[in-house]
């Protein structure tokens, strides 16, 4: 934990009477559980507080406390950050955030950025990044804790959400001792795992159910086993009525399959192609991320790639193959 920093944002947000709290686009439950866990903060404080984001709240996270203040914001104007102290949640990039925000940051009093991302670009004035956090909504937590303010049950269920969402209910390799110590502070707080568990991971409708079966069907093993990948096109999720938000956690499916390393999810969704990357080492996601000028975590990243549909399937599967062939023979 950076204390200076930490300490530093702590005197920010007590001397700050206005914040605006980002979140980034398609959120996730980090980005939502950080972003509803500083706006009830902001509450509690007496602050005159607002949470903003790009895209809707899906729908499973609607139980997360003050869900129903987040605001939907196509593009930020240069009156909502206006003298306000802006604290962007988990977000590695302005452009990730709000469109418009790189361009209009200068108009904020002071800006934060909290995050765990390694490939941060430490594009506000302050920023808190830590990529050994499993999850923001650990550091998060720390600076309610740093802070003094102590964490309410609300704000628990916040930023437990956020936890366990992405650390993989705490499967995944980011997982830590400090991960689970935050856990246990946040269970102190109140919150009920099985509770949330429930509402996140239980909800599956027979339409997504078959979204799903769709994906499976269109597996393809490549690269000696070691490479995996499958697509659902927009025509798909229309026909599933479903959105983004109704295959979050698909791609890792793929890492169930025996000799699997590098698992690839391409959807094609509002006029983008989106790719989701997971990889177990020594392959990095990150890696193959930025080939289409994407980025995130080690084992999970991401990116949007233009163009046609059919182009994208055969240009990620090309890239990946290449990836994991010159890194497989690296490594003899």
């Amino acid at each position: 934990m950076n204390v200076p920093v930490i300490k530093e944002i702590i005197e920010k947000l007590n001397s700050n009477d206005r914040w605006v709290i980002l979140c980034h686009e398609n959120p996730d439950g980090d980005t939502m559980g950080c972003g509803l866990a500083l706006y009830s903060l902001g509450k509690r404080l007496g602050k005159k507080v607002r949470v903003m984001g790009r895209d809707p709240i899906p729908e499973r996270y609607w139980f997360l406390p003050y869900y129903h203040d987040f605001e939907c914001c196509k593009e930020i104007q240069e009156e909502d950050i206006k003298d306000a102290l802006m604290i962007c949640v988990d977000t590695s990039t302005a452009a990730r955030s709000m469109p418009g925000l790189e361009m209009r940051l200068p108009a904020a009093a002071d800006s934060i950025n909290i995050d765990h991302h390694g490939d941060n670009h430490l594009y506000c004035r302050l920023n808190l990044v830590d990529p050994d956090a499993s999850a923001t909504a650990e550091l998060i937590t720390e600076l309610l804790t740093e802070g003094g303010w102590g964490i309410d049950e609300g704000e628990a269920v916040a930023l437990y959400t956020g936890l366990s969402t992405d650390n993989g209910n705490f499967r995944f390799g980011t997982t830590t001792p400090r991960s689970h110590l935050c856990a246990a502070k946040l269970l102190e707080s109140g919150v009920k795992p099985a509770v949330i568990d429930e509402y996140v991971n239980e909800n599956m409708t027979p339409s997504i159910l078959k979204l799903w079966g769709l994906a499976y069907l269109r597996t393809e093993i490549f690269s000696d086993g070691r490479g995996a990948m499958f697509w659902l096109t927009k025509k798909d999720f229309e026909d599933a009525g479903a959105d983004s938000s109704a295959v979050d956690g698909l791609v890792n499916m793929l890492l169930r399959i025996t000799g699997v390393k590098v698992a690839l999810f391409l959807t094609e969704l509002d006029h983008e192609n989106k790719l989701s990357i997971r990889t177990k080492t020594p392959y990095v996601a990150r890696e193959i991320a930025s080939v289409f000028a994407g980025g995130g975590h080690l084992q999970a990243a991401g990116a949007k790639i233009d163009g046609r549909f059919e182009d994208a399937i055969n240009s990620v599967k090309a890239e990946a193959e290449k990836y994991i062939n010159d890194r497989t023979a690296a490594l003899k």
